[in-house]
């Protein structure tokens, strides 16, 4: 059977990044809960576009608004420096741990987010996910597999 690392090159891995990059959600956030009933509400954050729950003003799908932009963009920045850096492992350019440093620090923001709703959603008894929801982290390190430089094979 045919080694499959290494059949990607760099140019298709770029593309299949920044899409998992820009398309997919990354997170979902703490948003509110809703008073005598309980009910949490959460919102859904990717870097183009974002779903807020009906009681917000912006209610629903936003995609390109000022909300989504600025909301996606600055929670994201980690994603974004992700995604460069996985392509500039695919060329050859960084290093393996530089990579799954910037890989691990997409799922700072997400799980803080988790740390700090979860004693309020102990305290009503409502539970949701809250946190990472890591499709971009689990796209590059495959591409970092399957299109990333190969290491020396020693023969000792």
């Amino acid at each position: 059977m045919r080694n499959l690392a290494g059949r990607l090159s760099w140019k298709h891995a770029s593309v299949v990044i920044a899409l998992a990059t820009v398309v997919p959600p990354y997170t979902t956030f703490l948003y509110g809960f809703g008073g005598h009933d309980g009910h949490v509400s959460i919102a859904t954050y990717a870097l183009l576009w974002a779903i807020y729950p009906p009681e917000s003003s912006m209610s629903g799908l936003q995609v390109l608004t000022y909300y989504a932009l600025s909301t996606g963009l600055s929670l994201g920045f980690f994603n974004i420096i992700f995604a460069f850096q996985v392509i500039r492992f695919t060329r050859g350019a960084t290093s393996k741990r530089n990579t799954l440093l910037v890989g691990a620090l997409t799922l700072v923001l997400p799980i803080t987010s988790l740390i700090v709703a979860f004693p309020t959603m102990i305290s009503s008894g409502a539970f949701v996910y809250i946190g990472p929801i890591p499709i971009q982290l689990i796209t590059g390190l495959l591409l970092m597999h399957l299109a990333g430089p190969k290491e020396p094979v020693s023969p000792w």
